[in-house]
Order: C-alpha cells, then sequence, then structure tokens
C-alpha cells in the first residue's frame, strides 16, 4: 500500500513470526507454545504462558504486547493495562513501541490512553502512517470530524498510496457533506482491481447507500450486490463456523421446557440478587438508540456490544470434554459454586471494561445478538430484565443486506438476501418460543414507536426497570462526544431522530418479495 516505515504487526496469536522481532525483542518459546494453545482454544493455559513469559523477561516487549494483547481478549483488562503501563516505561522514545501500545490500549477498552499514545508518537515522527488514521478512527467516533480530516490528509501526505486511508478520508468528506468528493473517491477504490477486496466492497457499499439517499433504489440494490460478490468467496470458513453454532443454539433451545427456566430462577434466589438487564433482539432493530437514551440515566450504566458474556462465560459454564455442546440437562448441573463465581466473574468483566465501578447502578448489557444465548443468561442470573427490541422484520432484513460489516459467524448470514431473512427468522422464531418460557421478567419495544414518541417509550422501560424518571436522558446525544458507541450505527444514532427508516422496505419490495414468506410468522406474531 506504499506505507513508510509500517510498525511491527502484531496482531493474531499462532501467526509464523522470526526469532527476533526488530526494535522488541526475542519471540520467546514460552510465546509461541502460548500462541499455539489460543489458536486450540486453551485460553487459560494460554495467559498462563504468555504472563510467565512477561514475568520471566519482564524487558521483552513482544512479551508485553502480546500478553497484553491476550488478556484484553478475556476480559482481564486490569491484568492487560498493567503490562502495557510497563511497556510504556520501557518503550516511551520508541514511536514503533508507542504505536504497537496504542492500539493494544484500543483493543482493551481503554480509548483515552490509546488516543495518548498515537499522539505521542506524531510528536516524534510522521513516519508511520497507521498512527494517523489509528488516530484519526478514535476521533471520527467521538464525532470530532474535522479533526480526523486533518489527520488523514496528514497521512496520505506521508503515504499517498495508502488506500484503507482514501477509504476513510471519503467517509468523513460524506459526513462533512462533500458528497460529489465523497461518491468520486469511493467510485475510484472500487474500480481499483489493485486493492484489496475488503476495501472494495466498504467502497461499493457506500455508493449503494449514496444511492439510497437519492432514491436511486435499483441502483442501490446493484451496488450493493457487487459489494456482497467481494464478500462471497471468502466466506467458507466463517460460514461453517457460524453454521455450526447455530445448530448447538437451536438444540438448547429445543430442549428447554418452562420447568427448566422455573427451576433456574428458583435455584437463583440462593445467590445475592444483582441488577442485570439485557436489551437484545436482531441487529438493526433500534437497541442502539434505546441504550444510548438509557445510558444517560444516573441509576443505568451500559455496556455496548461486549463479548464477555457470549465469548467466555457462556462456554465457561458448560463446556468440558465430557460435555461438548449446550443442552437443558448440561445447564440443569452447572453447580452452585461455579455459578457463583460465573457472576463474579461477568460483572467483573463488565466494569473492567467500562473503566469504572457499577456499584448499585442497573448494568445493562446491549446485544443484539446475544439472543440464542438467552437461556444461559437466565441460567446464570435469572433474576435479569430483559428488554427486546422490535422493529419491521421487512426493515431489519433490507437494514442488514445493505451494509458492509466485517465477516464473522453473525455477518455471513448477511450476504444474500434470502441468508439474512432466514436468520431472522431463526434467531426471533426462538424468541418467541422462549418468551412463552422464561421464568424472567420481559418488555418489547418497538423501534417505530421510540422513534415517534421517544418519551413515552422511554418512560415505559425506565419503569420497567425499576428506575424513576429523569428527563436528562432525552439528551442523550450531547454525551456522544465523550462517550464512543460501539455499534456500527454509530455514526445514525449521533443524527436527530428521524423516520424515515420506517417502512424502507418497500423501496426494495421486488428484491425482497421472494422471501417474504420467510418472515410472514415474525411479521404476523410481532403485529407488523
Amino acid at each position: 500500500m506504499g506505507k513508510k516505515n509500517r510498525a511491527p504487526a502484531l496482531k493474531r496469536f499462532g501467526a509464523e513470526k522470526p526469532t527476533v522481532i526488530p526494535g522488541l525483542g526475542a519471540d520467546l518459546p514460552e510465546l509461541r507454545q502460548a500462541r499455539a494453545l489460543w489458536q486450540l482454544n486453551r485460553f487459560d493455559d494460554a495467559l498462563r504462558l504468555f504472563e510467565q513469559a512477561a514475568r520471566k523477561h519482564p524487558q521483552n516487549l513482544v512479551a508485553l504486547i502480546d500478553g497484553s494483547r491476550a488478556l484484553g481478549a478475556r476480559f482481564e483488562i486490569a491484568r492487560a493495562e498493567s503490562m502495557l503501563d510497563r511497556l510504556m516505561k520501557f518503550g516511551a522514545q520508541q514511536p514503533d513501541v508507542l504505536h504497537l501500545a496504542g492500539q493494544s490500549y484500543r483493543m482493551i477498552f481503554r480509548p483515552d490512553k490509546a488516543m495518548e499514545c498515537f499522539q505521542r508518537v506524531l510528536g516524534i515522527t510522521k513516519e508511520i502512517p497507521d498512527t494517523f488514521l489509528e488516530l484519526a478512527i478514535l476521533c471520527e467516533r467521538r464525532h470530532r470530524v474535522e479533526e480526523a480530516y486533518s489527520l488523514i490528509e496528514d497521512c496520505l501526505r506521508t503515504a499517498p498510496d495508502y488506500l484503507e486511508a482514501h477509504l476513510f478520508k471519503a467517509r468523513l468528506l460524506r459526513r462533512i457533506k462533500e458528497e460529489a468528493a465523497s461518491e468520486s473517491l469511493f467510485r475510484e477504490l472500487a474500480a481499483n482491481e489493485q486493492a484489496h477486496p475488503m476495501v472494495r466492497a466498504q467502497a461499493w457499499a457506500e455508493i449503494a447507500q449514496a444511492h439510497d439517499r437519492r432514491e436511486e433504489y435499483e441502483l442501490a440494490m446493484q451496488s450493493m450486490l457487487k459489494c456482497k460478490g467481494l464478500l462471497l468467496p471468502r466466506e467458507a470458513a466463517v460460514r461453517q463456523e457460524s453454521e455450526a453454532v447455530l445448530h448447538h443454539l437451536r438444540g438448547l433451545a429445543e430442549s428447554l421446557t418452562p420447568a427448566h427456566f422455573q427451576r433456574w430462577s428458583e435455584a437463583g434466589r440462593a445467590f445475592p440478587c444483582k441488577k442485570t438487564a439485557v436489551l437484545t433482539s436482531f441487529p438493526r432493530s433500534g437497541t442502539t438508540l434505546l441504550e444510548q437514551v438509557l445510558d444517560s440515566h444516573s441509576g443505568l450504566v451500559s455496556s455496548d456490544e461486549r463479548e464477555a458474556f457470549a465469548r467466555d462465560i457462556f462456554p465457561a459454564m458448560w463446556l468440558t470434554p465430557q460435555t461438548p455442546l449446550p443442552t437443558a440437562e448440561v445447564f440443569d448441573a452447572v453447580f452452585p459454586d461455579r455459578l457463583a463465581a460465573l457472576r463474579e466473574r461477568y460483572l467483573d468483566y463488565m466494569a473492567a471494561a467500562l473503566n469504572e465501578p457499577i456499584g448499585d447502578r442497573v448494568h445493562l448489557d446491549k446485544n443484539p445478538t446475544m439472543t440464542l444465548v438467552i437461556p444461559g443468561f437466565l441460567r446464570l442470573f435469572p433474576e435479569t430484565r430483559l428488554l427486546i427490541a422490535l422493529r419491521d422484520p421487512r426493515d431489519i432484513v433490507i437494514s442488514c443486506f445493505m451494509q458492509y460489516l466485517p465477516l464473522n459467524a453473525n455477518s455471513v448470514c448477511f450476504l444474500t438476501l434470502e441468508r439474512t431473512a432466514q436468520r431472522y427468522a431463526n434467531d426471533m422464531g426462538i424468541w418467541r418460543q422462549l418468551r412463552e418460557m422464561i421464568a424472567s421478567p420481559w418488555l418489547e419495544v418497538r423501534y417505530e414507536d421510540t422513534v415517534v414518541d421517544l418519551e413515552k417509550e422511554t418512560r415505559r422501560a425506565l419503569r420497567f426497570l425499576g428506575l424513576p424518571w429523569e428527563s436528562q436522558v432525552l439528551n442523550y446525544r450531547e454525551r456522544l462526544s465523550r462517550k464512543a458507541v460501539g455499534s456500527p450505527t454509530y455514526e445514525a444514532v449521533s443524527q436527530p431522530l428521524y423516520t424515515r427508516a420506517i417502512g424502507r422496505w418497500k423501496n426494495y419490495k421486488k428484491s425482497l418479495e421472494p422471501y417474504l414468506p420467510i418472515l410472514q410468522p415474525s411479521i404476523d406474531a410481532f403485529g407488523y
């Protein structure tokens, strides 16, 4: 990409690396073994080796970087931060090390420290283009768009051929209302066969959105199909993983009865009651808007799309060599002391990621893809209150399809309209089953009602959560420059409320029509 003096890339555990990494030290045998264990999902064993290497070789920067990132990935934030603070002492005047430290702070949910690192790099050298880009992205997430644009211009002066930076510049041009210049740059990137397919796919998605804004819906769909066409050849491994996970979680839901939830609720009375709540449903259902409003309440703190429960706590409840799959019987058999430890671990993880104590506040875990693991959450915290965001299923499917997302076990389902509809029907069909069985309180909140009468729906949600009304929640947008939003919809939620997304599916009715029968049961059940 024509980049200068790139910082050493330490992004994936298990990757092949040389014996010595210039400027960082030896790649120790313990580190190579730890990465191998990580690839086998033996995370606790890997963490022990990472920390052992850092203790044994306290000035080895590879050990500190890899160890901090591994700990951060498991939400052991305090231990990760301690390693990075040591790294900062050893590498205070080394821009490559400061850059890697900045990346690592970002990965462990310490964006302010990350920004400080990147700013220190730029105070030493202007020759690491990635530093400009990293800092620009963090600024843009806080809606400091002019500052981000200035950084990207500096980046491109340093590395004129850095196509990822051109992609980000095009997004910033769109945000400052330079639509023609923005689209021209997106089209140039989309047509560039030397660009990485992910860059081209993102450019096509942005072109699709530009057509959509101009009400050129046929052209928008054609552009989006070009985006998906670049992603489909790369889906195989992720799709296989996705299908396996969905199969296992469907099996769990089908093995449950109301008696299971009742037993878990009664057993949960043995533990101190925690103020836990979950906001979930399906991507693009309005969870981000509702979460930002509720998070403005003094009696609530929200965690925005952290994967701690699904990735760490949920499998820790059941996964052993003897129990390789989650079933109702396996959940029934979890020992109380194990549940008690995992309850504390979950809350500790969330407080660490928030970088503040939860205290006596309600903790709201907002993640639109948590619907399928609701049974696990209610086994752990049967006192939890569930907020379920509803939106017209047809609008959700179009909205999920008409965006670019990095490939993962969820987004791989959105590469065709048919698969998007099937995934929605799967997840929300399971929710419809669960709501007839669970013993925990739940409330469905409609996106359409929320954008029409925000105060009414917010009062309703706060009452459900046991919280008094506070008028400041209606000024939620004032906080967005201080607290970055993790959701892909961070830009949309910063705008004043609008109703133009209601009924959006009608603009794409021709494309969606073959798959409406897949959605019809949910359309009927949810009253759309």
